[in-house]
């Protein structure tokens, strides 16, 4: 994890092809979080890496047999990679989670747990699972939050045999979920 990138910062990282994308983004943090996730990656893997996406619109490392994934909430930017299917999210834990608890979690899933960190850790749980699913339109209620701990949480995607993500309060104002 780290905080966003000046758009200078990166810039010695990144194509000129993905300096020109970055400009075509209206908002300033877009330009800065796609940037910085590349930039990530090249200070570790080289700076000839390709990135690509594939069919469901996840990055991926063409010339490389690892898997990525890429999460990014207000100022900072987290990527998994691994040499197995990956998924990360990070969310800030003060959000209006309880707004929109109806349509992520069902009564039975937000009855799991009455731990502070619970909702965002769920949210994350759900986009966590989308990602390293690789299932494109999965939908949130196709994932099942079966047991939730402050480290952990199991859950079933479409029925399937359950798996379980690690759950990390990252900072006061950060948690992350990931799958490897």
């Amino acid at each position: 994890m780290r905080s966003l990138m000046t758009e200078q910062e990166a810039a010695a990282w990144v194509t000129e092809e993905e300096l020109q994308c970055a400009a075509s983004f209206g908002v300033e943090q877009r330009r800065r979080e796609f940037l910085t996730w590349r930039a990530m990656l090249r200070q570790a893997l080289g700076r000839t890496l390709k990135i690509a996406y594939n069919a469901s619109g996840a990055p991926v490392l063409p010339d490389h047999e690892a898997y990525i994934s890429v999460s990014h909430a207000a100022d900072r930017v987290v990527v998994a990679l691994s040499s197995r299917p990956t998924g990360v999210d990070i969310e800030r834990m003060n959000r209006r989670y309880d707004r929109i608890l109806h349509k992520y979690l069902t009564p039975a899933e937000q009855r799991l747990s009455t731990d502070v960190r619970f909702h965002a850790a769920a949210w994350c749980a759900k986009e966590t699972a989308y990602k390293w699913a690789g299932i494109r339109e999965l939908s949130f209620e196709e994932v099942r939050l079966l047991d939730y701990d402050t480290e952990r949480i199991r859950l079933q995607i479409r029925g399937g045999e359950p798996v379980t993500l690690r759950v990390e309060q990252l900072d006061e104002e950060y948690i992350m979920t990931y799958m490897i």
